[in-house]
């Protein structure tokens, strides 16, 4: 019981104000029952000594005849004896008064009448009434008015204590769910003073730390992606290179030996004239791998790098598909264009042409003789189709990965180095467009949304 008062505030605040309004009341009733008798006995005394002044003064203006009226209704009203005596004679008026002496007045007065040159003297004996019984009164009484004492003092008590403790309550049970990091309340504590100041005070920190955390779990939750993809990237990166590696391996391996054979005129090696042409076109297909791997590597370190500027996309792909209509031509492959001639959009010009580049080089060189490719340009996607092709499901999902290759035997006379379309998606993700390669019915579509 004494852990759980000490522990309750609503108890601690009903115990004392209760203690103090019952000490509070007792305190009044004894100052009451102790000094009210005694004063009560002066009153008495004044008003029966204000009433034989005010009897004198009547009788000094009344005829000695009339006079035995006004003495018998003061008896009988002050419950008095009265006793005049002059001129040789002695009346009486009232009842013998009984009593202790201190409870009782006794006075004696000259007068004189109105009628009557004569002094009387007029003797009176008056009861007053004794504080002790006043005393006996409030003692009967205070059993009573105890258990009343008591009663208001409960109700009071837990009126108070309510009225002041819930708020507290309020803050306090508001201040333990804070605690556990739980801005989602209002504390409704209407008041204006100190207490009304503070839950106000909390409601305006809890929605400034509620939006505090918000916007750190947003801040947490970007961090977090953000050290995914810079994770991503690193692997992609260290992916790359390791294959650049390889990549660049076999080239050097077969120089290497192509030279030491022309150096020691090993069999056909002795033949330089021969042998030379071979050796040039594996070291331009060694250039252009290194150029593929230095330009990816740049795009990937400066972006865009402020170059961003309007790039017109019709202008771009007539410029592309010029130069490579040559090729088209050797494969019998017919290029045809429907371009909108307003279509631009904001971006790194030389980027953008190797993309284009790019994509119209692998649709003409991955398509059969005779086959066609249509360019169509709007001002929201760009499509290029190239018909009589087919790309395997299984490879759609990994086309976009460096140096993979539809065509796994690695020959590069039957195709690139397999940073083309790598290269096409690092560029069309550095300026925000949508891509999208997949089979058709007459061939395979590549798709760019631009905007």
């Amino acid at each position: 019981m004494a852990k759980k008062i000490k522990n309750s505030l609503s108890a601690k605040v009903f115990l004392w104000i209760a203690g103090l309004l019952i000490l509070c009341s007792l305190a009044i009733y004894g100052m009451v029952m102790l000094f009210l008798p005694q004063s009560y006995t002066v009153v008495a005394s004044s008003r029966v000594e204000g009433e034989i002044q005010q009897l004198t003064e009547s009788l000094s203006q009344t005829d000695f005849a009339d006079a035995e009226k006004i003495l018998d209704r003061f008896s009988r009203e002050n419950q008095a004896l009265a006793i005049l005596t002059g001129a040789g004679e002695s009346q009486s008026f009232g009842s013998r008064v009984s009593g202790d002496a201190e409870n009782i007045l006794t006075t004696s007065l000259e007068i004189t009448f109105a009628d009557r040159t004569d002094t009387y003297t007029l003797s009176i004996t008056a009861p007053v009434s004794p504080g002790r019984e006043l005393t006996a009164a409030f003692l009967k009484l205070f059993p009573l008015l105890l258990l009343l004492i008591l009663g208001i003092s409960a109700l009071g008590a837990f009126l108070c204590s309510r009225v002041l403790v819930r708020p507290v309550l309020e803050i306090s049970r508001i201040s333990n769910r804070m605690a556990h990091l739980d801005m989602t309340w209002n504390c409704k504590v209407n008041r204006t003073d100190e207490l009304g100041v503070l839950a106000n005070s909390l409601n305006t920190m809890a929605k400034r730390l509620d939006a505090a955390m918000k916007e750190l779990e947003n801040a947490n939750e970007q961090l977090r992606e953000d050290m995914e993809h810079i994770t991503e990237l690193s692997r992609q990166r260290r992916d790359f290179f390791a294959a650049a590696s390889h990549e660049l391996k076999t080239p050097i391996t077969i120089l290497k030996g192509q030279i030491e054979s022309m150096i020691l005129g090993i069999g056909k090696y002795k033949d330089t004239g021969k042998v030379l042409p071979e050796t040039l076109r594996e070291v331009e297909n060694m250039e252009r791998l290194v150029k593929e791997i230095l330009a990816i590597s740049r795009i990937e370190m400066d972006g865009l790098a402020g170059k961003a500027e309007p790039v017109s996309l019709p202008d771009t792909l007539a410029k592309v598909t010029e130069a490579l209509l040559p090729l088209a031509g050797e494969r019998r492959i017919a290029v045809h264009s429907r371009l909108a001639g307003d279509t631009t959009v904001s971006g790194n010009a030389s980027l953008l042409e190797k993309a284009i580049h790019n994509i119209l080089s692998n649709s003409i060189r991955h398509s059969p003789e005779g086959a066609e490719v249509f360019i169509i340009l709007t001002s929201s996607a760009l499509t290029v189709t190239n018909t009589g092709a087919s790309i395997p499901e299984e490879d759609l999902p990994v086309l976009f990965t460096p140096f993979y290759r539809v065509e796994k035997s690695r020959n590069k006379s039957t195709g690139g180095s397999g940073l083309g379309l790598y290269l096409v998606r690092t560029i069309l993700e550095l300026h925000g467009f949508r891509y999208r390669l997949e089979n058709t019915e007459t061939g395979v579509c590549f798709s760019v949304e631009l905007g």
